[in-house]
């Protein structure tokens, strides 16, 4: 059975970070195991504190788990703190993780800060560079690459950006357009698009979900292509049956 390993922070509502991508590695049959960087406070309607990890304890963490358990892949979500991310980084490579896709999670959905500034730095200057692939959605790749994106043209200029900075898959995604979700991947060469019709509301943990079923899709040998498509149609049967369970944002339901 392959073994993916998500790093990230605790989710509450189960909706995102290390809760959102063990659900979604056990419906692809992929093991699932975890790094905790930070806890938060949350619910569907707020978002209350962000509590990081001692430094000491993420590495405890990465040193006990992967002396025993070697994952086929790993991905990346919150990690709040430039300490944790530099501890992430050392790992990444004393380990080395080959199959490494990264969320470059910055702003939740309800507007919290989800990473310091930074670290924001080091993210781009040293952890991308180690990365198979970047999940970004379009605020995040703004952030990243000082592109700003508009229409589905200038995408294209960011995914460059992205892949220029040391990436071997750059992928952007497109739920932020208004009319249909366009998601596209570029490895260097060629652009693969996967676009599908967008659907109204508030979904919490989308990014969360998409870039750990990439990973999946990855670690059971798919083509980067087939993985996109595979993670776009995941992504979008998740959020068709979203749960309204609380007072704030839907709940992706993962089956």
């Amino acid at each position: 059975m392959k073994i993916a390993l998500t790093i990230g922070a605790s989710d509450p509502t189960s909706g995102a970070g290390i809760q959102m991508d063990l659900k979604v590695f056990h419906s692809l049959k992929i093991y699932g195991i975890s790094i905790i960087t930070a806890v938060t406070a949350q619910s569907t309607s707020e978002f209350f504190l962000t509590y990081p990890m001692p430094v000491e304890v993420i590495e405890a963490q990465f040193e006990t788990l992967l002396r025993d358990m070697k994952p086929d892949g790993a991905k990346t979500g919150m990690f709040y703190s430039k300490e944790a991310l530099l501890c992430v980084i050392e790992k990444i490579k004393k380990f080395n993780i080959k199959k490494f896709v990264i969320d470059p999670v910055i702003i939740s959905t309800l507007g919290a800060k989800l990473i310091e500034d930074e670290a924001l730095k080091i993210l781009k200057e040293q952890l991308i560079p180690l990365s198979m692939a970047v999940t970004a959605n379009i605020p995040e790749a703004e952030t990243i690459t000082g592109v700003k994106i508009e229409k589905v043209d200038d995408v294209y200029q960011a995914l460059k950006k992205l892949y220029e900075m040391g990436t071997s898959l750059a992928i952007v995604k497109g739920g932020h357009f208004k009319e249909k979700t366009v998601d596209i991947l570029y490895d260097g060469k060629n652009f693969y698009k996967a676009e599908d019709e967008k659907y109204c509301g508030e979904f919490h943990g989308t990014g969360c979900a998409f870039s750990s079923a990439f990973l999946s899709f990855l670690c059971l040998g798919y083509e980067p292509d087939e993985a996109l498509m595979n993670t776009k149609n995941f992504v979008k049967n998740a959020i068709k049956n979203a749960l309204k369970l609380g007072h704030g944002m839907r709940l992706l339901k993962i089956d």
